[in-house]
Parts: C-alpha cells; structure tokens; sequence
C-alpha cells in the first residue's frame, strides 16, 4: 500500500444505503429458524459473532449471547433485561445497516 492510494473493504458496498430484509417470524432464542443463519452472518461481518462458529438455524446460546451484547451495546435491550438474547425489528435493521450499508 502506497500513500494516497485507496483502500477498499470487502464486503462492504461502495456507497448507497440498504434496506434490510424484512424482519422474520419465528426467530427467537432455543428455536430453529433458517432465519437464524442470516442473523448469524450478519453478527459475524459486524464482529458480534466468532467467524469459526457454524452457521447453523438454531438460534443458540453462541448466537443469544451475540445479540445480547449487541443489544446492550446499542441501548436495545428489554427495560430491566440487559442479557436480553431477543434481537428485535430495530436491532435487526440496525445490525443489516451496520453489516452491509452505510
């Protein structure tokens, strides 16, 4: 890398919003969903989640404790749960925005 020269992250769009995809049902902690492997993805190109941890459309305790300190990062927690392992519609719009747009 030379001075001046322009760095490019991966994975990362050059400029533009996203709209997250639609928030899913049935997505919740100790269920299986294939919703949780997007969610798993997310928190992973964000830094929320391991990279070595397996997709996978359970949505366990690896991934409840992902959301969970995501949620208490960004004040989305339940009042009175900060361990909460839920991620609900603003945490997942907030979480696609942060891994994939600006």
């Amino acid at each position: 890398m030379k001075a001046g020269q322009k760095l490019t992250i991966p994975g990362k769009p050059a400029g533009g919003t996203i709209t997250p995809p639609p928030f899913p049902n049935g997505l919740a902690p100790d269920c299986s969903s294939p919703s949780a492997k997007g969610l798993q993805q997310a928190l992973k190109d964000t830094g929320w989640l391991d990279r070595s941890v397996p997709l996978s459309d359970n949505y366990g305790p690896q991934t409840q404790k992902s959301v969970a300190d995501f949620n208490r990062k960004h004040n989305l927690f339940t009042t009175g749960r900060p361990n909460d392992p839920s991620i609900g519609r603003r945490g997942w719009d907030l979480l696609h925005r942060l891994a994939y747009g600006n």
